[in-house]
């Protein structure tokens, strides 16, 4: 018999690589390997879906394995799939005719051929067989037969669907072949793939775009890489990559995958098929009358299609990024005459969103015309889901005057999403204040108020120039006496409405309120809707987290997200304010769990949204980065976030991300970047809310303090945080004291810890901590307020705080404290330094083993006091000295008392 013996002597195992084509196969790579150089199993089974990735696997083992075998390739073809032996043609070209269809001769010949080659390498032979589903029965037969009686051995690779033929799948049942199933990547293995290729610079929700769009698939995220590349989709800017619009699906890399999908389809397979792109999704039922109930189950077997559980099935393409790259396959006039097919055997309306928005693109690809309130529904729908070409496209084709207006606001929306502010407040305030009806007057105007706050526009000047909406309502109102109580009552509580908006917006929780709705003196306005009360409700956050009341804050802020709830038509923004506002809440107060936690949900929401929104979310872990001292990682997500928000920001906060990258950058001492990011912020429009743009002005001073060019830094944070002269600001004081004593200033102590009793969070009890030690000054404190930082993981300010520590030790001659405190130090630094996911380096400074009572004792005995003194220093018992003494020396490796002088003179 013939196998490999994994026994014999080798060199060494070459170390197994993953490639970037090989992301995620490794452990795979090596099991096969470890099975084939095995000698108990005489067949490797790979099989996965299409695209998965079986082939690149297969050749990546056989590369692997190249010197110990001699390989014989095998391919599978579906022409041949019916022809007994049919893919063994190359190698029985000399059997007779009339011998072809017996088992033996075929099996005498091939081995024959074999045998010449494995003689000629002096190797074990290897048979390669890809697309294993496509053999013919009885050359699986032969492939069994060679493998079972120990002549050579298979690597097979084959799709799941319809598997392998029956006598393959007899050796895995009978134990003697290993079957490796191949998922789909991660999304963490997608990250990794998207590093081979583009390199560790990509904005984080590339990867989930990307993921989510490919569902795992490498040769489908390979090939919306490439079209991405291609068509400018995917661009790098600044050595960052990211997408510069909505993922584009029919690119040729695509487009050739599909074709390549549709030449293995029957006629009605592919008719199915087609339907479903263009109308999905669509009735089973109807496609099973159109192109067969055999051609929809072969797709669904295939997986190129999936049925939707519900009362009435619905078809949909399995990979959804196939849907254009059909629809462009398809010709004008081939996809008008499905269309009307399929018409003919509709009775109703399609009762989906999604369904109601591919019927109206479908009928405006065919030139068909479409009633004007369905291509209003549809153009509102492409809106929200931030398909903006689309949305302008349907929205132009609008001809009812009264629905005109209504178009228009929803072309101003997806001007709005991309960031065209001027666009859009040019297309709102030439309808603002217009209508025949209370609904087309109201259409827009809650967009219009977004869109002036976005220009900078202060909340007083938007409201006076929004009463022009009162004076529109009362004329229509006298033109309509009938209704003139509802006229009057909608149009007041639109102005509210917007009133508290713009107001939120900007953080003017100071602001006076200037609603037109009627109110007893001195009685406090109740919110006029939901909307009203969010609105609200994040003024009051904002108040609070100004006053240093960041748990409370973050409450309410979380509060107004409740209560904003869904359907927010023109404030589809309304989720993001608050979450923005929620966050610069737990950030402050530095509750970082409930940071990640708050913008996962900002991360879990759609493709296109994570492309306009996605920059925010990048912004905070980088301030959170930023404040936890974590420079490297910091300036890196910034800098990244700052490339996002270059193409959308509907929050404002590009000049806040480019005050903190500046900030980073300084701290890191990069002043290249740091310049680059100043002129940023210079730049950029200031953040529209009151407390992000002061936190930005620290930032920069902060900034320059660090570049040693602001000698005025200290008073000049002073007086950003107490933007009125007093007091009343003790939130936005906690932020630029921080900044002070971050950069030495004892001064800032006193006043914090005079601040202390009325701030809330983790953030600021650590800071202030270390803020009384400073008053203090005592190594003790120090090392208490460095505990605090640490458990606050704020690792700069728990550095500071065992450096200070370290100087008093030093000032009082304890030598061991202070190398203890140094290498507590030192590991704050790594902790600092640390990448995500990974442990910080290896402590080296072996002092900083012991506790702290273990330290304690060891200073003690360091110094010559004996154990019952040292018992007798620290009301201990002598037999616990005697246990900590001990341990302390298998901690340390040393013998005894002796040897901890010595030990502490070198550390």
């Amino acid at each position: 018999m013939i196998f490999l013996d994994s026994s014999r002597s080798r060199a060494a195992d070459p170390p197994i690589e993953a490639s970037g084509a090989l992301t995620g196969r490794t452990d795979d790579l090596r099991a096969a390997v470890a099975a084939i150089q095995g000698g108990t199993h005489v067949a490797v089974m790979l099989l996965g879906d299409s695209g998965i990735g079986k082939s690149t696997l297969l050749e990546a083992v056989v590369a692997e394995l190249h010197s110990e075998v001699t390989p014989v390739r095998i391919h599978g073809s579906p022409a041949l799939t019916n022809v007994p032996y049919g893919v063994l043609g190359p190698f029985i070209v000399g059997l007779p005719v009339k011998e072809a269809t017996s088992q033996l001769a075929v099996l005498r010949t091939f081995w024959s051929r074999l045998e010449d080659e494995r003689n000629t390498s002096g190797k074990p032979l290897l048979l390669i067989v890809d697309d294993a589903h496509e053999l013919d029965e009885a050359t699986a037969g032969i492939l069994v037969e060679l493998a079972a009686a120990g002549w050579a051995k298979l690597l097979v690779a084959a799709a799941a669907r319809p598997g392998l033929p029956e006598p393959l799948l007899q050796l895995w049942f009978e134990g003697i072949a290993v079957r490796l199933d191949l998922r789909p990547l991660t999304q963490q293995q997608t990250d990794e793939m998207l590093n081979h290729r583009l390199g560790r610079q990509v904005l984080p929700n590339v990867a989930e775009i990307l993921w989510e769009a490919s569902a795992g698939n490498p040769l489908l995220l390979n090939g919306l890489i490439d079209d991405a590349k291609s068509d400018g989709t995917l661009l790098q800017r600044n050595g960052v990559w990211l997408f510069t619009r909505p993922l584009n699906s029919h690119g040729d890399q695509l487009t050739d995958v599909v074709r390549r999908q549709l030449l293995r389809r029957s006629p009605a397979e592919r008719e199915a098929l087609n339907l479903v792109a263009l109308a999905e999704p669509v009735s089973r039922e109807l496609i099973e009358s159109l192109a067969g109930e055999a051609a929809v189950a072969a797709l669904v077997e295939r997986e190129l299609v999936k049925v939707t559980p519900s009362p009435h099935s619905e078809l949909r393409l399995w990979h959804a990024v196939y849907g254009d790259t059909l629809r462009n396959l398809i010709s004008p006039a081939r996809s008008l005459q499905l269309r009307q097919s399929l018409l003919q055997l509709m009775d109703t309306e399609p009762t989906s969103a999604e369904g109601l928005l591919r019927q109206v693109s479908w009928a405006l690809e065919c030139g068909t015309d479409v009633d004007d309130r369905q291509l209003l529904r549809a153009a509102v729908l492409a809106s929200r889901l931030y398909q903006d070409e689309l949305a302008r496209r349907i929205a132009a084709q609008v001809q009812d005057p009264e629905l005109q207006m209504a178009a228009r606001s929803v072309i101003a929306r997806t001007y709005f999403n991309t960031a065209d502010y001027s666009a859009a407040r040019d297309i709102l305030e030439a309808d603002f204040g217009k209508g025949q009806s209370v609904a087309v007057l109201l259409t827009g105007t809650l967009m219009w108020a977004a869109v002036l706050s976005s220009l900078g526009h202060r909340p007083a000047d938007i409201m006076n120039r929004a009463r022009e909406l009162l004076r529109a309502g009362e004329r229509l109102a006298a033109a309509n006496p009938e209704d003139a109580d509802s006229i009057l009552a909608a149009t007041r509580e639109r102005y509210a409405t917007m009133d508290s908006m713009v107001l939120a917006l900007a953080g003017d929780f100071e602001g006076a309120p200037t609603t037109a709705l009627p109110r007893a003196k001195g009685d406090p306005l109740p919110p006029v809707n939901h909307f009203d009360a969010a609105f609200r409700l994040a003024l009051k956050a904002e108040r609070l987290l100004v006053l240093g009341k960041a748990r409370q804050a973050f409450a309410v802020a979380s509060e107004a997200m409740s209560t904003a709830g869904s359907g927010r038509d023109e404030l589809y923004f309304l989720a993001e304010f608050l979450v923005v506002r929620a966050a610069a809440a737990v950030i402050h107060s530095g509750d970082w769990e409930a940071a990640e936690t708050l913008l996962a949900g900002v991360a879990a929401s759609t493709g296109p949204s994570r492309i306009t929104f996605g920059g925010g979310g990048h912004a905070a872990h980088g301030i959170i980065q930023l404040y936890q001292g974590k420079t490297a990682q910091s300036l890196h997500t910034l800098g990244a976030a700052l490339e996002s928000l270059r193409l959308a920001d509907p929050q404002q906060l590009f000049a806040l991300t480019a005050s903190m990258a500046f900030a980073a950058a300084a701290e890191a001492g990069d002043k290249d970047k740091a310049a680059a990011f100043l002129a940023d912020c210079e730049a950029a429009a200031p953040a529209v809310s009151r407390y992000l743009r002061t936190l930005s002005e620290m930032a920069v001073v902060y900034g320059k303090a660090r570049l040693g060019n602001h000698p005025g830094a200290i008073a000049e944070l002073r007086v950003l945080g107490r933007p009125h002269g007093g007091g009343d600001a003790p939130g936005l004081e906690f932020d630029s004291l921080a900044f002070c004593l971050a950069l030495g200033d004892p001064d800032a102590a006193s006043r914090l810890l005079e601040l202390k009793p009325g701030l809330e969070g983790r953030r600021a009890a650590a800071i202030c901590g270390y803020a009384g030690a400073i008053a203090t000054d005592l190594a003790p404190d120090y090392l208490e307020a460095a505990k605090s930082c640490e458990d606050a993981e704020l690792w700069s300010f728990a550095a500071l705080a065992y450096d200070a520590a370290a100087t008093a030790y030093r000032s009082a001659g304890d030598t061991l404290r202070e190398r203890m405190a140094m290498s507590l130090r030192k590991r704050c630094f790594g902790q600092a330094d640390s990448i995500p996911g990974t442990d910080p380096e290896a402590e080296t400074d072996s002092l900083g083993l012991l506790t702290r009572r273990e330290r304690d004792i060891v200073a003690l005995a360091v110094r010559g006091l004996s154990d019952r003194q040292i018992a007798g220093e620290l009301h201990v018992s002598i037999r616990t000295v005697e246990g900590h003494l001990y341990r302390s020396y298998a901690k340390l490796n040393v013998k005894g008392r002796d040897q901890l002088a010595g030990l502490a003179e070198s550390q």
